[in-house]
């Protein structure tokens, strides 16, 4: 892919990813409900954008959303723009590499790791930042299954439009 092509795919793929996590106010459910459609969104833009644009280009939209999430007030601490960036990385390298051998592996693997990853540096930094209580109490749940279910989601969401950008030659298959 040259070099023009790739810097506007990933643009437009960060673009669609900042627009996921704008949704926020508009989706105003109770209890985890707009954190998992928002969430499985996000995932979604990532998961794409490591096959559309390659690791490289999903790497990119990795670092880049969390620290615009923090801008736009979706992320509280600014020590949890490295973490969240560090699970971003961990789907988009996965679901990269695997998708085009098994998107069922792909899904499963970066799924789990991105969970795994996540929960593991948000419960040792919330040691660290010596978060209260109750906040902590809430990020570790946060940082859980939700970010399984949200990123599994996801990953079924990018294999669906995958497989019409691949039916459109968009994109191989």
């Amino acid at each position: 892919m040259d070099n023009v092509r790739f810097m506007t795919r990933t643009a437009l793929l960060l673009a669609v990813t900042v627009a996921c996590q704008m949704l926020r106010p508009l989706i105003t459910l109770p209890g985890l409900g707009s954190t998992l459609i928002i969430g499985s969104l996000v995932n979604a833009s990532l998961a794409v954008s490591s096959v559309v644009v390659g690791i490289w280009g999903g790497i990119i939209i990795s670092v880049a959303a969390p620290i615009i999430a923090f801008m736009q007030q979706h992320i509280a601490f600014i020590w949890l723009i490295p973490i969240v960036a560090t699970g971003n990385l961990v789907l988009v390298i996965l679901y990269g590499l695997w998708y085009r051998k098994n998107k069922w592996i792909a899904i499963g693997l970066s799924s789990v790791l991105k969970t795994l990853v996540l929960y593991l540096l948000v419960k040792a930094a919330i040691g660290m930042a010596a978060v209260p209580a109750p906040a902590a109490a809430v990020m570790s749940m946060t940082f859980s299954w939700p970010q399984l279910v949200t990123a599994a989601i996801g990953g079924f969401l990018a294999s669906l439009v995958l497989k019409v950008l691949a039916d459109t030659g968009k994109v191989s298959g």
